[in-house]
């Protein structure tokens, strides 16, 4: 990664104070010139993203076909998305990222801290084509990934996956082979998820965390961290049910691994999309990445290779892509989470994660 300030300028060509001196106004002006020349060159634009095959896919689909239109130099900040908005609480008023992807519970607190600026409508014009359940002020999904219920296909029925859904996570058949989503990935926004249709709130997640708990304690769950590990495990074996996204799971289908995916009441229609940092230094190229993030051939280009569900009211989907269609009888049972409202309970809800189910 570039080490010079992210957004900022570097004049190592700069003459020293004596050649200064002996230098001609007519000269210093030349070279004044110049370096500005070699500024406008060298902006860095920087972007916040988890890493892995996700973090490589946002790179070669959106951010370096952007950076080659702007003259930019890229640099990537690519961290789990625990550790995010605390690098934009520490570096807030003078930030070094410049976008960064947002979607759950993450964008409601980034929100509710001021750590991202609104958009701007008048650059982002593609904000307005999604889906007004999939934008508000301050950002927009540019796709949907479904996080519902993955399962081994030799070792549970289709049928007794949809009658039971979520508990199949609690047979013995799954015991030491179930996984749930770390907290800080996509552990709370599933237990939100699944705490609705087991009658909890948004105050009180009982009903979640004793399911969370017997999965981990009882039935020897593993604790997930991201998307490339929930593939690995999988994809050897060692896991026979999660919650997972679809489109990874339709990936790890093409590639041989017998795999289901049921839509259990409580799966989550997952949005996610970039967000303009507030006072970053480069704020009208930050707009201008989120139009291109949200753009026909990025949400297609994405849909394609991911198999999620692009955000766009007029977009037609391809036919070749039937996997990135969602049926609308699946979201009268999907959650509908008000991330504003997770947020407000993250911290308990961390504690009790990690006193209740980690420990």
């Amino acid at each position: 990664m570039n080490t010079a300030p992210f957004g900022r300028t570097r004049h190592s060509d700069r003459p020293s104070a004596m050649r200064r001196a002996i230098l001609g106004g007519a000269a210093l002006a030349t070279l004044t010139f110049s370096s500005r020349r070699v500024w406008a060159k060298e902006t860095t634009f920087t972007i916040m993203t988890v890493g892995g095959s996700w973090g490589n896919a946002i790179r070669k689909i959106i951010a370096e076909p952007f950076a080659a239109r702007h003259g930019l130099t890229l640099a990537f900040d690519n961290r789990p998305n625990a550790q995010q908005l605390a690098v934009l609480q520490a570096s807030r008023g003078n930030p070094t990222i410049d976008t960064i992807e947002l979607g759950g519970p993450r964008l409601g607190q980034a929100t509710a801290m001021g750590l991202i600026a609104k958009i701007d409508p008048t650059i982002v014009k593609n904000h307005a084509r999604v889906f007004p359940g999939l934008r508000n002020d301050y950002w927009a999904a540019r796709a949907i990934g479904p996080w519902a219920l993955a399962y081994n296909t030799e070792v549970f029925k289709k049928e007794e996956v949809a009658e039971k859904g979520w508990d199949l996570m609690l047979d013995p058949r799954a015991k030491g082979r179930v996984a749930v989503p770390n907290f800080g990935w996509l552990g709370e926004t599933w237990l939100h998820s699944i705490n609705q249709p087991m009658g909890g709130t948004y105050q009180n997640l009982d009903p979640a965390f004793t399911f969370a708990r017997k999965v981990v304690k009882d039935n020897g769950g593993l604790i997930m961290i991201s998307n490339d590990q929930g593939m690995k495990l999988f994809g050897t074996g060692e896991i026979v049910i999660a919650p997972f996204w679809s489109g990874r799971t339709l990936e790890l289908q093409r590639k041989g691994v017998p795999l289901g995916l049921a839509y259990p009441k409580g799966w989550s229609p997952y949005g996610f999309g970039f967000s303009v940092v507030d006072q970053g230094a480069n704020a009208t190229l930050a707009q201008q990445f989120v139009d291109a993030a949200l753009s026909d051939e990025a949400q297609l280009t994405f849909a394609r290779q991911f198999s999620y569900v692009p955000t766009l009211q007029d977009l037609k989907v391809p036919d070749d892509m039937p996997d990135s269609k969602i049926s609308p009888a699946l979201f009268d049972i999907a959650a509908n989470l008000d991330y504003s409202e997770v947020a407000k309970y993250s911290d308990k809800n961390l504690e009790r994660w990690n006193m209740e189910v980690v420990s």
